[in-house]
């Protein structure tokens, strides 16, 4: 049997595994140009490689957090979330927190 799942269904199962980790959101970055709106205006690019799924997420976190465990938790559960759906380990899970906001201003925009 053949399938294939594409690639909004993949950043779908992403961002879902986000939404689970309290303080993080996906951070939708305004472009400079149109060039951006098709790259780096994305919180949520994939590569599929042989070797497996590469995950580039651009986020904003809470003040006040602390980024390396935040960022690591953020890749332990987008790989296990792409396990779970695809049956295939995230190669890598590139995290850039591009935006730390107070967390009044957080919650708000979560």
């Amino acid at each position: 049997m053949d399938y294939e799942i594409s690639e909004q269904a993949l950043e779908a199962v992403v961002l879902c595994a986000l939404k689970g980790i309290e303080g993080v959101r996906a951070l939708e970055a305004v472009p400079r140009s149109l060039a951006d709106v098709f790259r780096r205006g994305r919180p949520v690019r994939l590569e599929s490689t042989p070797e497996g799924l590469v995950v580039d997420l651009l986020l904003a976190v809470p003040y006040g957090v602390a980024i390396p465990e935040l960022a690591a938790r953020v890749q332990q559960e987008v790989d296990e979330a792409l396990f779970l759906a695809t049956g295939r380990r995230a190669r890598a899970v590139n995290v850039t927190v591009g935006q730390v906001v107070p967390k009044e201003d957080h919650a708000q925009a979560g």
